[in-house]
Formats: C-alpha cells, sequence, structure tokens
C-alpha cells in the first residue's frame, strides 16, 4: 500500500490502521498482551507450589517450616582464632629462604575449644607444610588460593572425629605473607 503511492498514499494507509485500531482491533491489542502476561503468571505459579509441594512431600513440613526461618536465627555467628605468626626455611633450591606468615582460622563457635586444644598440633602441621614450599608455590592468587585450601584441608584432617563428616575450619584467612 504505501509503495508507489508517495506522501498521500501513507496518509492514506496510516488513516485505514488507525480506523482498524479504533474499533473491535483496539480490545485485541490489549486483551491478547494482558492474557498472556496473566497466563504466564498461573503457570509460573503453579510451577512454584509444584516445586514446594514435592519438597514438602520428600523432607517433611520440619523442612518446609524451616524454609521460612531467617538464616540468622539458625546459624550462630562464627568465631576467628588468631594462629601465631611463623617464620619457616622455605627449601634450598629457591631464591627465597624465609617465609613469614600469619593466619586466622574461621570456625563455629561450638568448634573453638576443640582448636584451642588442638594448636600445638595445628603449628607444628603447618611448619611441616611450609617448609617443603617454595616460591613458585606462592605465586599469584591461584597460588595463595591453594595454599589456603590444603591448610584448611589439613587442618581439618587434624581436627575431625572419625564420626563426624563435617569440617571444623570453614576457611583460613590470611593476615600476612611475607617472602624473603
Amino acid at each position: 500500500m504505501i509503495t508507489r503511492l508517495g506522501i498521500a498514499g501513507t496518509a492514506t494507509a496510516r488513516d485505514e490502521v488507525l480506523s482498524r485500531l479504533r474499533g473491535s482491533g483496539r480490545i485485541l491489542v490489549i486483551a491478547l498482551p494482558v492474557a498472556r502476561l496473566l497466563a504466564g503468571l498461573v503457570a509460573l505459579g503453579a510451577v512454584a507450589a509444584a516445586g514446594i509441594g514435592g519438597y514438602w512431600l520428600a523432607a517433611g513440613t520440619e523442612a518446609v517450616e524451616r524454609l521460612w526461618v531467617p538464616s540468622a536465627e539458625t546459624a550462630p555467628a562464627d568465631a576467628v582464632v588468631d594462629m601465631p605468626e611463623l617464620v619457616v626455611n622455605l627449601r634450598r633450591d629457591t631464591p627465597s629462604r624465609f617465609l613469614k606468615i600469619g593466619l586466622s582460622l574461621t570456625v563455629a563457635n561450638r568448634d573453638r575449644q576443640t582448636l584451642e586444644r588442638a594448636m600445638p598440633q595445628l603449628t607444628d602441621s603447618l611448619q611441616e607444610f611450609l617448609r617443603n614450599l617454595d616460591q613458585d608455590d606462592l605465586e599469584g592468587s591461584a597460588g595463595l588460593y591453594r595454599l589456603r585450601s590444603e591448610i584448611r584441608r589439613r587442618f581439618n584432617l587434624i581436627l575431625s572425629d572419625p564420626a563426624g563428616r563435617r569440617d571444623v575450619v570453614t576457611d583460613v584467612l590470611l593476615r600476612s605473607l611475607l617472602t624473603q
């Protein structure tokens, strides 16, 4: 319609489209998107209800009730325990000869005394591990991540009881790290 008619043809085409929208076409232009939106909201509500119902059948009433309890009430704050700073010799074949490190350990409040009782074993294990490192093991953020992960793994092996499967040390924080 709009091709070859020029400016007058454009005006008549526009008037024709507007006249269609003034009648029953206007209702369809508004009603169909609103109907689709409502159908989508109903479907989303049905999926959410089915998910919660399935979880309720699988886990039980208490588990569903715990979904709505704020997490600050269920989990007490963690405690941070500082370890003494250590200065150790690195392996002989590295350009850096010494490593000074200060660590803080994050544990649950109920495990704080267990950690403090085991502090001599943890310090000994940490010294043994650090003496086998070289400077390349500490390079970059990936090296520091591996160092923290390995220390956490070793400490949890020392602190865990044979029956329990949970980690006592939840995080290892580096307070200071210096190689020379």
